[in-house]
Formats: structure tokens, sequence, C-alpha cells
């Protein structure tokens, strides 16, 4: 009883299934969060895990066919314990898709290799209580394994890869990113500055490439930014300007870490510019309501008249303030971002061209694609190409 409860609590807190095998190959006991249809192929998988159980107390197999899949083995003196599959990476390329539809193979439970780690150290422990493996075994074990499988080296604990690496396979929630960019908004430098560690947004890595998945992640976070910063006072001009300036100074950065300080500090000026902004006086507040009404229905047929009226102002009034404080018009400042939002679905997403424009509420394609390229020099097609080269 104790095993299956200890058991149990490390797969709902790890995600990772555990299953439970005699030494005849036969399944005794499941432990899963969501139960999977295990395709023909897998059932090769799990008696190769098995069988190298014979000669190790300790096996690691990977899925195959290039995907980020692994399982564990662990040899106990009444049971095997079989970790997984699980996946440690992301599943979401054309190619492993349409693999796993041929294959009829159910998505994976998403699970760190680091967390996989430390679930099978808490398995190979109650072992040690329960099944007469010498205390201790279980971090040696752990080690061996590290050395033998290039992957999981590769997210050694005790290499700066896999802890910067821990760290973005997490991702944070909408809730997070609220905290954070309201905090830009409002222009509350010295919090940031001291709690913006606290604050970070974690994000997985989507991406082989860490450098290029961290710069993919930084220019969200930049254009964020300079979103919240707009919200907060700052005008359209100066809020895109910061954004230009920051993605250019992005393209020097060499390695993680000072791609996290430039998006620090690009965070820290937004909201020291707000501050500003709000210490001159030179807001106004019905340009600014304004604006975070447009930000927040940029997927949808805005009305200037709607507008107005929920400002509380005429449509007329709101114009010649918009124009005054944003030196352009209100109609110009919408299609800016629903243009903006159309170029991270382009670069971040495998929507089509159509499907955005219909997102985006353009009306027609035609009329989608002839704003696109008036705002960026470029179709979408070719902006997709040319960002994702």
């Amino acid at each position: 009883m104790k095993r299956q409860i200890l058991l149990r609590t490390i797969v709902m807190l790890t995600q990772l299934p555990i299953y439970l095998y005699d030494k005849y190959g036969t399944k005794i006991e499941t432990y899963e969060i969501v139960p999977r249809k295990i395709p023909t192929y897998e059932y090769t998988l799990i008696q190769e895990t098995l069988q190298k159980l014979s000669a190790k107390d300790f096996a690691v197999t990977d899925y195959g066919e290039g995907l980020p899949v692994k399982m564990y083995g662990l040899k106990g003196t009444e049971y095997d314990y079989l970790l997984g599959p699980f996946a440690y990476g992301a599943l979401d390329s054309d190619k492993i898709r349409n693999y796993m539809r041929r294959n009829h193979i159910e998505d994976f439970p998403r699970v760190q290799l680091r967390v996989s780690l430390l679930a099978a150290n808490l398995v190979l422990n109650i072992l040690s209580d329960g099944e007469g493996l010498p205390a201790g075994d279980g971090i040696d074990l752990l080690e061996s394994c590290l050395e033998e499988d290039e992957d999981i080296r590769m997210y050694s604990l005790v290499d700066e890869e896999l802890r910067q690496s821990d760290a973005f396979q997490s991702n944070h929630t909408q809730a997070d990113e609220n905290v954070l960019y309201r905090h830009i908004e409002q222009g509350n430098v010295e919090y940031l500055k001291k709690n913006y560690d606290l604050l970070y947004l974690p994000h997985p890595v989507i991406l082989g490439d860490i450098l290029r998945n961290e710069e993919y992640m930084a220019v969200i976070g930049i254009s964020l930014a300079s979103r919240a910063a707009i919200r907060g006072g700052l005008t359209s001009k100066e809020g895109f300007l910061v954004n230009d300036i920051y993605l250019k100074r992005l393209s020097a950065c060499k390695n993680v870490t000072q791609i996290y300080d430039l998006v620090k500090e690009v965070h820290i000026y937004c909201a020291s510019q707000v501050r500003k902004k709000q210490q001159s006086g030179m807001t106004n507040q019905y340009v600014e309501r304004c604006k975070k009404l447009i930000i927040s229905r940029r997927l949808e047929t805005i009305d200037l008249g709607n507008l107005a009226e929920e400002v509380g102002i005429s449509k007329e009034y709101l114009s010649k303030l918009f124009k005054q404080h944003e030196g352009i018009p209100v109609v110009e400042y919408i299609l800016n971002i629903k243009v903006e939002a159309a170029c991270n679905m382009l670069q971040y997403s495998d929507r089509q061209v159509q499907e955005i424009a219909d997102y985006l509420s353009f009306g027609s394609l035609s009329y989608f694609s002839r704003i696109f390229k008036k705002k960026t020099g470029m179709s979408p097609q070719q902006y997709r190409k040319e960002m994702n080269s």
C-alpha cells in the first residue's frame, strides 16, 4: 500500500506514467493520469526496455524516428518498473505529427528530462525500501545513465546548458504575463528592478537551437513590453521606436545570458518611460483608454463610433485627440496593431494566410494582403519566408 501511494503521488506531481511488470514481462499495475492506447510499435520498445534490465538496473530507450520521447526501465527484486514513454521536447513539427498520425500514436505526457530523472530517483528510493536495493544506488545509477545517454547528458544537472534549458522548459500562464506587463504599463520601475527575477516568464524550448529559441522569445518579450508602454502612455511612434531599437540590439547578442539581460533592460526601460510620461502629465485619458480598447479587440472588426461611445466622447473629438497625441489617425493605429498581430502569427504559427486574415477580421484576403504589404513592404507569404529562413 505504501508503494502504491508513493507511486501515485509521483505520477500526479510529474505527469510521468509508471507501469509495473513481472519477470515474465506481464503488466501488473498501471499508474497514469490520462490513459493512452499503446500502438503495436510501442510494445516492441517496452519489451526492448525490459530486456535491457536483464543486464543492468537502469535502462533508457529512445522512441525512435526523431521523436524527443524516451522511456526508462528500473529493475527491482520483485518487479520491473517502466517510466514513460514521455516527451521531453516539442512534438509540433509537421514531420512528427504526420508520423504519429500514420502510426496511430497518441500524444505523450510532457515531462522535463530533469524532472524525469528526479522521478526515477524517487522510484529507486522506493525500491531501496521495499525491494532490497541497497540505499544510495539510485544516485549512482542515474549518474551512470548521464554518462551513457547523449540526450540526458546534455541535460546534466551540473551542466550550465541544462540549467538554462530547464528554466525555459516550463511555461508561464496568462496571469503571470499580465502581472509583468501591468507593472510596465503602470511605470513601476523600482518594483521591476527589485523583483524582476521573480517576475521573469519561463517558456518552453520549441526549437532544437536554444540560442535561436531565446531570440524568438525575446522578440515577443520586447514587442509586448513596447505595447505595454504604449498602453501606459507612450505614443505609438515612441513605442514602436523602442521596439525597433531593441530588436536591432538583440541581433548582436551572442548567448542566452546577454539575451536575458537585454529583455530585462527593455522591460525596465519601458516602465521608466511610462513613469516619465505620467510625471510630465502629457498623457490623455481618452486616448489611452482608446488604445487599450483597440489592443484588446484587435481580433474584431473595430468601429470608431463604438470606440468613442465607450471612451465617453464624440467620434470627431476622439479622432482629433488621437491624431494630436499619437501623431497618426485612429484607423492607422488599428491597422498597425492588426498587422503586428499578423506578423507574429505568420512567424510563430502554421496558420494559413486566409485563416489569419479571417482571424483578424480583415474582411477579405485581398484587403489583408494589400494592407500588410503597405505596412511591411512584403506580401504575407514573403514575410513568412523571410522570417523563417
